[in-house]
């Protein structure tokens, strides 16, 4: 192959290659306004710099173009080369660790980049040349990157991410010894596929595009199982607050009529119960007395009572007990044990005594009668211990 041939083969591979980097910008950034990511923003901003230093140098390699404004392409694409390897280790780095704060501020790194592509405008301005500086700074960003990503990968699919790095440097690295002759005024070494390494770069951008996707995908997974997790908490947390009783942390009646269509199948005592005296413990030693009252009722009925009995805070100074399966007498046994624990004297509430009344709901009885009766019963008590 002449030396036009390959001259022209070697800028339509770099079209080719900075059509699929263009691609690659386009895909990230209508990625980046639906996936709220600060590595997506940066990704998409590398790829663009990416397309932008490839079109320079596509541009750089025309004939047409003059010495001097072959020299400024150059230093353009150097600014853009480095500039996508800036952006893509950096949104790399935020990928992995979640608490660094990688912030590159527009104004320095425009300094940064003006002064490297000056440094390099003021060499020969030789495609290879620049090039094989270019090489160099990528394939060290592009390691340091790669190093950060394996050292602490955020998902698993990150590792993917890390290899794809280091692959990209290792192939920016691989071109060095070719262009080195040229510091000492030698020629390249062409091992016979220079004029077409930018098709084997698509490639490899490619490779670090699908792994960055990957590990995007993994951790977006991740986040969705973590809000859901969290969205259930939250809902079972308002379920609390809709079904149960602030001061006591017991049922409230909301929760009462699905828990007695559950336990009709199979029968239920239902003990109704309330304070007695419970105004005058208001108005003599106060509602907060009155409420650590209440308070220690429900501690105590939830201690003296299974795990499947439905404990409910009815209003008031009134409960309500709901123990599936279990008769009448052992109900009012556990009642009188708590009774008695009442009884005695708290360092937190005063003692205090209670009425209640005892009803049995049979299987596929009426929830609203036994309830009826368990409510008189709870009222024939008191009236009889008011006597």
């Amino acid at each position: 192959m002449d030396a036009s041939a390959r001259a022209a083969l070697q800028v339509w591979s770099i079209a080719v290659q900075g059509g699929v980097a263009a691609l690659l910008a386009v895909f990230f950034a209508a990625m980046a306004r639906s996936v709220r990511l600060a590595e997506v923003r940066l990704w998409a901003a590398a790829w663009s710099m990416d397309a932008s230093a490839l079109l320079a140098v596509f541009w750089a390699n025309q004939p047409a173009v003059s010495p001097w404004q072959a020299r400024i392409l150059l230093a353009l694409y150097a600014a853009a080369k480095t500039a996508f390897a800036l952006f893509m280790v950096a949104g790399a780095r935020h990928h992995v660790e979640r608490s660094c704060r990688v912030d590159l501020r527009p104004a320095p790194l425009a300094v940064l980049l003006l002064l490297w592509s000056a440094a390099l405008a003021l060499l020969p301005p030789t495609t290879a040349l620049v090039q094989l500086a270019e090489c160099v700074m990528v394939a060290g960003l592009f390691f340091v990157g790669g190093g950060w990503v394996l050292r602490r990968p955020h998902t698993r699919r990150s590792r993917w991410l890390g290899y794809a790095l280091w692959l990209q440097a290792l192939l920016f690295l691989h071109y060095v010894p070719f262009l080195l002759p040229l510091v000492w005024g030698g020629a390249v070494i062409d091992p016979g596929y220079l004029a077409v390494g930018s098709f084997f770069d698509a490639g490899a951008e490619l490779v670090v595009a699908l792994a960055s996707l990957a590990a995007l995908e993994n951790r977006t997974t991740l986040r969705l199982r973590q809000l859901n997790e969290e969205l259930l908490d939250s809902r079972e947390r308002l379920r609390r607050l809709v079904d149960e009783d602030p001061l006591t942390g017991l049922f409230n009646r909301r929760r009462l009529r699905p828990l007695l269509e559950q336990v009709r199948e199979r029968g239920a005592s239902l003990v109704f119960l309330d304070v007695d005296d419970f105004k005058k413990i208001n108005d003599y030693k106060g509602h907060l007395v009155g409420d650590l009252c209440l308070k220690r009722v429900a501690r105590t009925l939830r201690d003296s009572f299974r795990t499947e009995d439905g404990l409910f805070r009815y209003g008031g100074d009134e409960f309500l007990v709901v123990c599936p399966g279990l008769p009448p007498e052992q109900a009012e046994a556990r009642m009188e044990k708590v009774r008695e624990q009442l009884a005695t004297p708290s360092p937190e509430a005063p003692p205090c005594s209670l009425s209640l009344g005892v009803a049995y709901l049979p299987p596929g009885g009426e929830p609203e009668r036994v309830l009826e009766e368990a409510d008189l019963r709870m009222y024939a008590s008191r009236s009889r211990r008011q006597r």
